[in-house]
């Protein structure tokens, strides 16, 4: 009798541990879903980001963040999400939204109130506060001289596509951007970190290499694309 006790309480524990991690993968399961996710939530489902389509027009979407069911923030703006990290302390969203065949797809929100830290340039165009757009320090005059030096004939005048994204959090207050550019002969990744503040990005250390084929993020951003068929 206690030998079958005990297999029912391993087999009940059993079933505990595999409920606990089905709940702790929640979030990121809807971020691997097959295509653009329409909701990404933090680990303890307490914030979210949406992707929410106007009815007519698709393409057209609102941005909004959510904490604990009510929205803080809405934003308009297209496409769909590639990629959402959540800050190791959760004060902080950084957003990849697909919104054109290339450009400045980062968003970096700070949290709980929804501001706007960092949009994508052209958005910030739109709102007339360009410098939202930016990151202190531009990164094409940082990088130029290092990207010459890998390769001479790779200028502005050069340049087919360029990306700006996110590929997740440092630390609580640095994160990885990566400007990934284009041209004729090749492709060049600026692989920086970038210091959050309460104004905004400031570039704070970057490095730029060559590579051999666009990376995995562009690939999946123009897989996941109905308009590019390169």
């Amino acid at each position: 009798m206690a030998t079958r006790s005990r297999f029912v309480v391993v087999v009940l524990l059993l079933l505990s541990i595999a409920d606990a991690r089905g709940a702790g993968n929640q979030s990121s399961q809807k971020a691997n879903e097959p295509g653009p996710p329409a909701e990404v939530c933090s680990r303890d489902n307490k914030y979210c980001v949406h992707m929410i389509p106007t009815p007519g027009h698709p393409d057209e979407c609102t941005l909004r963040i959510s904490a604990s069911g009510t929205t803080m923030a809405e934003f308009p703006t297209m496409g769909y999400l590639l990629d959402v990290f959540f800050s190791p302390d959760d004060a902080h969203v950084a957003i990849n939204n697909r919104r054109a065949n290339a450009g400045d797809y980062l968003w970096v929100i700070s949290l709980p109130e929804g501001r706007a830290l960092k949009v994508p340039d052209d958005v910030a165009e739109d709102l007339g506060k360009r410098e939202l757009g930016k990151i202190k320090r531009d990164y094409w005059l940082e990088s130029t001289p290092e990207i010459l030096a890998l390769c001479p004939t790779c200028t502005k005048d050069d340049l087919r596509h360029a990306f700006l994204y996110s590929i997740g959090w440092k630390s609580s207050t640095e994160l990885k951007v990566v400007e990934e550019l284009e041209f004729s002969k090749g492709w060049i990744a600026a692989n920086t970190v970038c210091q959050i503040s309460g104004t905004g990005l400031s570039l704070a250390e970057h490095k730029v290499a060559k590579e051999s084929r666009p990376s995995e993020f562009v690939r999946r951003a123009w897989t996941w694309s109905p308009f590019h068929s390169n």
